[in-house]
């Protein structure tokens, strides 16, 4: 479900509430029962029905944000009080009061989250168009990192752009029919560590100074992150690496042939 659907079910339901509210408090006014088959009792019983059908919708939603059970139960008695016949008015306002909060700070901004749209709304990462046209996984790779750096989790941000720079090196060599130089006995790939280094003295790529000293910059970002257990990356760590790494993989890019 769409951000925008899921709030017009939010919308729907919490005008239902604010209408069986209205009805209660007009016939307790006029002094007339909600129960039995009378004017305002069948009113009220019609627009209960109708609260009923939109309950079952928000607890979908519920379910979709992974609202705690607390907060599920604190809905569904605010619901009851609206829903009974000898509520007083006052318990109906403070219900539909406690069901907004719960609906408009809490449900709907886990919703907007689980449902977001997973295509990163900037690129501060790495601009997309460094990659595009090149493989779809070091596409995708990237866009998790610009989502990442987006979303402020800057130690999954560091661990994709480790994961990055591992991959262009890859590609290089592959391109280059020149995998088994950076394999193991096992013909696994090395570690990144391994693979930094033999990238940046293997002359016969002839990298660019930047490239050969923000390398090994951003393999220890990305292994204090993934690694190191104590250790939180911060907007700064990445940042100060950033122009850096668009130039390696412009270089890596550009020496394996898929730019």
């Amino acid at each position: 479900m769409k951000p925008e659907e899921a709030k017009a079910v939010i919308d729907a339901f919490l005008k239902q509430c604010q209408a069986s509210c209205d009805i209660a408090k007009t016939a307790t006014k006029n002094r007339r029962s909600l129960s039995g088959d009378n004017f305002y009792g069948n009113k009220f019983h019609s627009s209960l029905i109708l609260l009923s059908q939109s309950e079952g919708k928000i607890k979908k939603l519920l379910g979709i944000a992974h609202m705690e059970e607390h907060e599920a139960t604190r809905l569904s008695s605010c619901i009851e009080t609206i829903k009974s016949t000898t509520s007083k008015p006052s318990q109906r306002t403070e219900a539909v009061k406690q069901l907004r909060l719960v609906c408009q700070s809490e449900l709907l901004p886990r919703l907007e989250s689980v449902t977001a749209d997973p295509v990163p709304e900037t690129e501060q990462v790495l601009p997309m168009a460094v990659v595009l046209s090149t493989r779809g996984y070091i596409e995708r790779v990237v866009q998790q990192a610009n989502g990442c750096y987006e979303h402020q989790w800057y130690d999954a941000c560091s661990v994709m752009i480790r994961r990055l720079v591992e991959t262009l090196i890859i590609e290089l060599y592959e391109a280059k029919g020149k995998g088994a130089e950076i394999q193991d006995k096992d013909r696994n790939f090395l570690m990144l560590g391994d693979l930094v280094d033999k990238v940046v003295t293997d002359t016969s790529w002839n990298l660019g100074r930047e490239t050969k000293q923000t390398l090994p910059l951003l393999k220890s970002l990305g292994d204090r992150s993934a690694h190191n257990r104590r250790y939180l990356a911060k907007k700064a760590d990445i940042d100060r690496v950033l122009h850096g790494l668009r130039v390696v993989a412009d270089d890596l890019l550009h020496l394996s042939g898929l730019k």
